[in-house]
């Protein structure tokens, strides 16, 4: 029998089922063959897109139908061919797809077109795309690929006119009309107002042949749930279920988007449904998540138990019961029941060809998980061999970085060190995982002159690792490098603009340091758009507000971080600015509050012995 990924907790199948039900409307794609790779410089691919209106094709193309045109390989084409790959292979784009696009229009070749379009593509040129677009659909009229492609990015553009008109004649025309309705959400998902697009489907469909059909109820459903009209979105679920009332696709969207609506209704319809139709596997499953995430889980577990009567060999099942017996805090009961699917599919593994079963991974998140109930009730060396046990090659790595990790949190530093060390990865990911976990060791292990140079092998090793640099940064602020960390911080920005912790790092850095403050407020207010609930952000914001005299922003930037997250830190600077406000009361309250969660925090220290405060 197929058998669930269980990756995570099993509720987490709640979401993967929201994520099936509009797959094709979240995540289509025209740009399933642009290459892969990696732009290092040369023109600019950020420069704004001008669309221009649509233009005949040059009527100098001369095809023969059903076949490709005869091209004489000439020394001319050769080179051009092989410019516009070289060109590409640089980064730089632009007079890549042009050169491949003047090629197709002089050749008539198909394959050149398509080309061009993934340069373009893979440049984030929309115009020169739809350009190329239009030529490929001008060399290969009756090629729906093409077509769709065309207008997919004429959407994307905002050149919508006419657009449901061409979409009902594509779903008329075809004969598998549930897949012309799935091109036609490919198309509309290019579209940045969802809600122009719901009206543009609505228009295609209702005007087809196909307005009856579940696909079109569906689709229709998914568009509207993704324009934010949640009722239409259950309406058009439900009137999916009447055309087809056995169909699960109609009732899970029926369930999943009414929570929005009537939470209470949706889950009366999800029940009904389970009553007419008890085999729907996926129905109840998605019930069983929401129920788990709304702690109800005695709920949950009888219906897990009731599937369980119904599909004796769905061993699944059982793991999800102890999944749902962990959140619910019955360890005990989870680790019985997890044992009794390591018998199970450890009988399923030996009975079969290596590889012909799921079962080492089914084994993998098993151990995975009794390892961490053995962690939660303090048998950390039990949790060490459970995971030791691990031997899926998926599960394998991360099963010896947890192990590092218990080692840890037991003092055994070398040793977590040497399993880290022996734990040989296979992909840069597995490398960056090591050297980081190495780095928490040693940092841990007050060895952080080792960590720093552990670290600098790897950022020249992987330059373009943001992670890895940011804990590069860190270690030299540790250690009062600032010049270095500064440039490190400015390396990750200038990498990954959107990265907040490195704006707040260097703002904070900068307010610390009561420098630059101007600047160090932009930083982290820029950290503050981007994470604007994260808390250690807001006490950055509140610090440096602090430093620049604003002491009535501090408090409210403070006091929202310190409700969000009581840590030393936090209370540490809040008993700062009252004490310097002259609210002697409300400082020791914060300061005494922080020396209980954290007698030993550096700012507490440093903040009491400078001010002079005992407490």
């Amino acid at each position: 029998m197929k058998s669930l990924s269980k990756s995570g907790l099993f509720l987490t199948f709640a979401a993967s089922c929201s994520i099936a039900i509009s797959s094709l409307w979240a995540s289509a794609s025209i740009a399933q063959t642009a290459p892969s790779i990696r732009p290092s410089g040369g023109v600019s691919q950020n420069a704004p897109l001008q669309v221009k209106p649509r233009t005949p094709e040059s009527e100098e193309i001369y095809l023969r139908a059903g076949e490709l045109p005869e091209v004489t390989m000439t020394s001319s084409v050769m080179f051009r061919i092989l410019a516009s790959e070289f060109s590409a292979q640089r980064g730089v784009f632009l007079p890549a797809g042009k050169t491949m696009l003047d090629l197709a229009r002089e050749v008539g070749d198909v394959r050149l077109a398509k080309r061009s379009l993934e340069f373009y593509l893979a440049g984030g040129n929309l115009a020169g795309a739809l350009d190329a677009s239009r030529v490929w659909v001008r060399l290969a009229p009756d090629n729906a690929e093409a077509a769709s492609t065309e207008m997919a990015l004429a959407a994307a553009a905002g050149q919508t006119s006419g657009l449901a008109t061409a979409l009902r004649k594509q779903i008329d025309a075809a004969q598998d009309k549930k897949g012309a309705i799935a091109n036609a959400l490919s198309v509309l998902s290019r579209m940045p107002d969802r809600r122009e697009a719901l009206v543009i489907l609505d228009q295609a469909i209702n005007e087809s042949t196909a307005k009856n059909m579940l696909a079109a109820h569906l689709a229709l459903a998914d568009v509207a749930q993704g324009a934010g009209d949640e009722k239409r979105a259950v309406a058009e679920a439900k009137a999916g279920l009447a055309v087809s009332p056995r169909s699960e696709d109609a009732a899970m969207r029926v369930f999943e988007y009414g929570l929005g609506v009537d939470a209470d209704q949706a889950v009366r319809d999800a029940r009904n449904f389970i009553s007419a139709h008890p085999g729907a596997r996926r129905v109840r499953l998605l019930l069983t998540g929401y129920l788990a995430d709304k702690q109800q889980f005695d709920a949950a577990l009888a219906e897990l138990a009731s599937m369980l009567k119904r599909f004796p060999e769905d061993f699944d099942l059982m793991y999800m019961q102890a999944q749902v017996l962990y959140r619910a805090k019955r360890l005990d009961q989870a680790q019985a029941m997890l044992e009794q699917f390591v018998s199970v599919q450890t009988q399923r593994m030996n009975a079969n060809p290596a590889g012909a079963t799921d079962a080492a991974a089914a084994l993998a998140e098993a151990y995975s998980l009794l390892a961490r109930i053995a962690q939660d009730q303090g048998r950390l060396d039990d949790a060490f061999k459970y995971l030791s046990q691990i031997e899926d090659p998926a599960a394998r790595h991360p099963a010896r970085i947890r192990q590092a990790f218990i080692r840890l949190k037991q003092n055994r530093f070398d040793d977590a060190l040497a399993i880290i060390d022996s734990a040989g990865p296979e992909t840069d990911e597995e490398y960056q995982a090591n050297v980081l976990s190495a780095a928490q060791v040693l940092r841990d292990a007050n060895r952080i002159d080792e960590a720093i140079r552990r670290l600098r092998v790897a950022d020249n090793k992987q330059p373009d690792s943001v992670e890895i640099k940011y804990e590069l940064a860190m270690l030299y602020e540790r250690q009062n490098k600032i010049k270095d960390a500064e440039r490190l911080l400015r390396e990750i920005i200038a990498l990954d603009p959107g990265h907040a912790h490195a704006h707040n790092a260097l703002g904070y850095s900068l307010a610390d340091r009561n420098q630059r403050l101007p600047e160090a407020l932009k930083l982290i207010q820029r950290a503050h758009e981007i994470l604007p609930k994260d808390p250690f952000i807001m006490d950055s914001l509140g610090w440096v507000k602090f430093r620049m005299g604003d002491r009535k922003a501090a408090i409210e930037y403070l006091t929202k971080a310190y409700a969000i997250r009581p840590e030393a830190d936090i209370g540490a600077h809040l008993g700062e600015v009252y004490w310097v406000q002259g609210d002697r009361e409300q400082a020791l309250k914060y300061f005494k509050e922080a020396s209980s969660k954290d007698p030993k925090n550096p700012t507490l220290i440093e903040t009491l012995k400078r001010l002079g405060v005992k407490i």
